[in-house]
């Protein structure tokens, strides 16, 4: 814990009159009486003296120096502080040790706050008392991170902050029609402003900067204290620890930039605020609330590939689309197409305008690094994104376990890499199950006829459990049955009557030949959820 002068002059005005002869700004980390002939600490510990004489030894020594008298009127030029009042130097001395005892206990719950896996809030919660203004925090996107509750505010922009949880449209225009935006992405240390342009009182801030923006901004509003050098010193030591937090959350190497990067985080994990809270602040992160959305996820085993690395490749090769690091996992919003005849989930040369599509793109780059990606529904509301980043995590998942579990048969997607929640609901079905439950459902009739067939297939050497499947995956089509199975198409019906003749089935029946799949995704994917 270090004290700056501008702190100590002013913890000691009350105490009498104080005189700075001192033009910089030292800080102290301790405070001692200065006793004739005993051993001097550190220079970083200022001594109070109570003659011009031992001043003048301690300054003699490389020691800075308080003059306290309770008789003389006139400061000591060579101490960088003198108190002249009519109490004994015991009581500026336990004055100062008071000072260092409430300044260090603040100091220590601000880290144990950090230590602790606290947030920002919690960080302002234990430094009002010490700001004593109205400070707020704000991310990239101009979303309230933390304020100070205990000091009401009558400022209307930060009123409706605090009321909306993010800064309006309409604030944001005042914001860019006064220009603050360079300011806060280009400009060092404290921004003071005294126009009353915006805000009704003079706000000070602190942007902490990324190498292309700005991302956390601290604003004070100085509607109680007027900025002096005493609070500017104790608001820098707030930021100090305010520091970690941007510095953990707002890496450089964000491609997708700040802004973009904090709304998707909070909207996938469904913490953007209303329908109208996230139309505002997607209007700000250039991304439409109507569209053709899809969502995909990627998350590698670890140590696969570098996160960053991937971050950075994925996001130059989805571009326009938006991409986000979220709890280690790369997600990408695409809300790429712009005609109603665009087929479901990017099939193959599909795209009505010609372009590569962001699936195909995808597909070979997964490929490349030997990953899988998850794909969620399409969507048509940004508001269903919390939904349809579960529905990715869920299909990434499955695809690895399909992928690290070879045999079974091979449930069809449109992409190699690329797994839609669409063709594995039952997956997700099966995973949360409990195990009676799959055996509930897994034992229906038709169940037990392919129970049958399998068992038939072991005895005799035979595949009609897989022949089956085929035959109803390409809708009874026996010229697709053939060259799918390198098979002549005759032999495709005498085949599929036999099993019928065998088993006492008929395919021609739909609700049957759904039972039926149903029945074989049941039994791959309980196969695939024991990998």
């Amino acid at each position: 814990m270090q004290l700056t002068l501008n702190i100590i002059e002013h913890e000691l005005r009350p105490f009498g009159r104080v005189v700075r002869t001192c033009q910089e700004n030292p800080a102290f980390s301790d405070f001692r009486l200065y006793i004739e002939n005993a051993p001097l600490a550190g220079p970083d510990v200022l001594y109070l003296c109570g003659t011009r004489a031992d001043v003048g030894k301690a300054v003699g020594q490389g020691r800075s120096a308080v003059y306290v008298s309770a008789t003389d009127s006139a400061p000591d030029e060579r101490a960088v502080l003198s108190v002249l009042h009519d109490e004994s130097i015991l009581v500026v001395f336990n004055a100062l040790l008071d000072v260092a005892y409430r300044f260090g206990d603040w100091e220590r719950a601000m880290d144990a706050v950090r230590v602790e896996g606290g947030g920002l809030q919690e960080l302002m919660d234990v430094s009002t008392p010490f700001l004593r203004n109205n400070v707020v925090i704000v991310d990239p996107a101009l979303k309230l991170l933390a304020y100070t509750k205990d000091v009401p505010c009558d400022d209307p922009i930060t009123v409706e902050l605090i009321t909306h949880g993010y800064h309006t449209e309409e604030n944001i225009a005042k914001f860019k029609l006064h220009k603050r935006f360079k300011p806060w992405a280009e400009e060092s240390g404290f921004i003071i402003n005294e126009s009353h342009e915006i805000c009704k009182y003079v706000t000070v801030v602190w942007s902490f900067k990324t190498k292309s923006s700005f991302s956390m901004i601290v604003i004070m509003m100085c509607n109680v204290a007027e900025p002096d050098d005493y609070l500017l010193d104790v608001y820098n030591m707030f930021v100090e620890r305010v520091e970690f937090y941007a510095l953990r959350d707002y890496p450089d190497d964000k491609p997708s930039g700040n802004a973009v990067d904090t709304f998707l985080k909070d909207l996938f994990l469904n913490k953007a605020g209303d329908e109208q809270a996230i139309r505002e602040r997607g209007k700000i992160a250039g991304i439409p609330f109507d569209a053709r959305f899809c969502l995909f996820y990627i998350r590698e085993p670890e140590g696969a590939v570098p996160k960053p690395r991937l971050l950075s490749d994925v996001s130059r090769l989805v571009a326009p689309a938006k991409t986000a690091l979220v709890d280690d996992a790369v997600v990408v919003l695409c809300f790429n197409c712009h005609s109603d005849r665009c087929a479901l989930h990017c099939a193959a040369n599909s795209c009505p305008l010609g372009h590569t599509s962001l699936s195909a793109r995808l597909d070979e780059m997964m490929g490349r690094y030997d990953l899988i990606c998850g794909r969620s529904s399409k969507f048509t509301k940004l508001s269903v994104a919390p939904m349809a980043f579960r529905q990715a995590t869920v299909a990434c998942r499955a695809g690895w376990r399909r992928l690290l579990k070879k045999e079974g048969l091979s449930i069809q997607h449109n992409w190699t890499r690329i797994v839609s929640f669409d063709s594995c609901i039952v997956d997700y079905m099966v995973e949360a199950t409990e195990h009676e439950g799959i055996e509930l459902v897994g034992w229906t009739y038709a169940g037990y006829v392919l129970d049958s067939i399998k068992r038939q297939d072991e005895a005799a050497k035979t595949d009609n459990y897989t022949f089956l499947y085929e035959y109803l995956m390409c809708e009874r089509r026996a010229l697709i049955v053939a060259e799918r199975l390198h098979m002549h198409r005759n032999n495709v019906k005498y085949r599929i009557d036999k099993i019928e003749d065998q088993y006492g089935i008929d395919t021609s029946d739909p609700a049957l030949r759904f039972d039926f799949l149903l029945a074989y995704r049941i039994r791959e994917a309980a196969i695939v959820q024991s990998a």
